[in-house]
């Protein structure tokens, strides 16, 4: 298992730093905020897209080759765009191109990494907390540090990000290959003929009867939380205690830190539930501190997003592993592909909400308001929940 988690993380490592030094490289390019706009929400919605091509394809075995051959062709991607970036033909058009297929396999190597970390750790609840933990998200924690650090030692920085990728696509295309894996039984071939059928049934997995009310609870979840990293942007633009780019970069190093510190929280069940109820509650009162303190106290909503960002990282390690756990065997990547998709689409709808709440004078209490009863909404539902099981598990008579 270590050595299947760590060619994940190396894996989205690679993807994470590159995206981290693409992004500014090409807002200096172009000096378009719309574009880089368009940029980050290529990434997003091609990501989702990528995750529902595969969820199918990953429930019919063979994933250590369905994942290296991933890995393969984000190796040839990075090769071409760094040979475009040599002869200088690397232009705005192609860079939204480049990125669109690139994150689509990012995506779908999601899905895939997903179902080998079920398999070897035995456990489709583990599984979904090791994922997030080796995911692009969890990888953050690394990026983040990785990418303060190239621009002090040279200005080629989107060369030094297409190598990294590189070198990290070679080597886990060869632990991938050196490992001796059991017997793997399945079909390869992708059956493009009813993709978009295929992807339909993905994002039909999430309604599963198996899988109520923890679904339910985890769009409340997604919605209560939306905009973390739009708040994170006009906290780092307004304040005045460290450079804007330091406290960004602090901000998505916080967010990855969070996946790592909260995941042994879920070692032991009981706990876990009580751990929930303990992050709803500083939910509800992160936005409680934030309306006392106002919107001019930004050393104070500093803290407060740090807070936050556990909050987060706790309560999608808990809901997934509550959703993932009962779901069907034969249906795993599916299901998984569906959370992402609904992950993606509310917190995508939601960074767009909060930005336009954040513009309006009162936009900063509305989104106090939105985390205080966020908070309240997800202890209540987890208290009702935990009566009506323990009902249903006392005999009859």
């Amino acid at each position: 298992m270590r050595a299947v988690f760590s060619t994940i993380l190396l894996s989205s490592l690679g993807s994470t730093v590159l995206w981290l030094l693409l992004v500014p490289d090409f807002a200096a390019r172009t000096h378009s905020d719309g574009l880089v706009g368009l940029l980050g929400m290529e990434r997003q919605v091609l990501g989702v897209v990528g995750a529902l091509l595969v969820g199918v394809w990953a429930d019919r075995g063979l994933v250590h080759r369905k994942f290296a051959l991933l890995q393969a062709m984000q190796l040839a991607m990075a090769a071409v765009f760094l040979l475009s970036a040599w002869v200088d033909a690397a232009g705005p058009g192609f860079i939204l191109v480049w990125t669109a297929l690139r994150f689509a396999l990012v995506g779908a190597s999601s899905i895939l990494a997903y179902r080998m970390l079920a398999d070897v750790s035995g456990s489709n609840s583990q599984g979904a907390v090791l994922q997030m933990v080796t995911s692009p998200q969890g990888a953050m924690v690394f990026a983040a540090v990785i990418c303060a650090a190239v621009p002090a030692w040279t200005a080629d920085t989107l060369v030094v990000a297409l190598v990294f990728d590189i070198a990290a696509s070679l080597v886990v295309m060869a632990s991938l290959m050196a490992s001796r894996q059991k017997a793997d039984e399945g079909t390869f071939g992708f059956d493009w003929r009813n993709v978009l059928g295929r992807g339909a049934d993905a994002v039909k997995s999430y309604w599963l009867p198996e899988l109520w009310p923890w679904n339910l609870v985890q769009i409340g979840f997604l919605a209560s939380l939306s905009g973390m990293m739009v708040y994170a942007s006009v906290l780092a633009e307004r304040q005045d205690l460290v450079p804007t780019g330091m406290a960004f970069s602090g901000a998505w190093f916080f967010y990855g830190l969070a996946f790592w510190v909260t995941a042994p929280l879920l070692r032991d069940p009981a706990r876990a539930w009580r751990w929930a109820l303990v992050f709803a509650g500083a939910l509800t009162a992160c936005g409680t501190v934030s309306a006392v303190a106002g919107g001019t106290a930004f050393a104070v909503h500093m803290a407060l997003y740090v807070v936050l960002t556990f909050v987060n990282a706790y309560w999608i390690h808990f809901t997934n592993a509550r959703i993932l756990g009962p779901a069907p065997a034969g249906r795993i990547g599916q299901v998984r592909a569906s959370m992402v998709f609904y992950l993606g689409v509310v917190f995508g709808l939601g960074e767009q909400f909060v930005g336009l709440v954040l513009e309006t004078s009162s936009g900063l209490l509305l989104l106090d308001l939105l985390h205080v009863t966020g908070g309240v909404a997800l202890a209540c539902a987890l208290l009702v929940i935990r009566t009506r099981t323990g009902r249903a598990l006392v005999p009859a008579g």
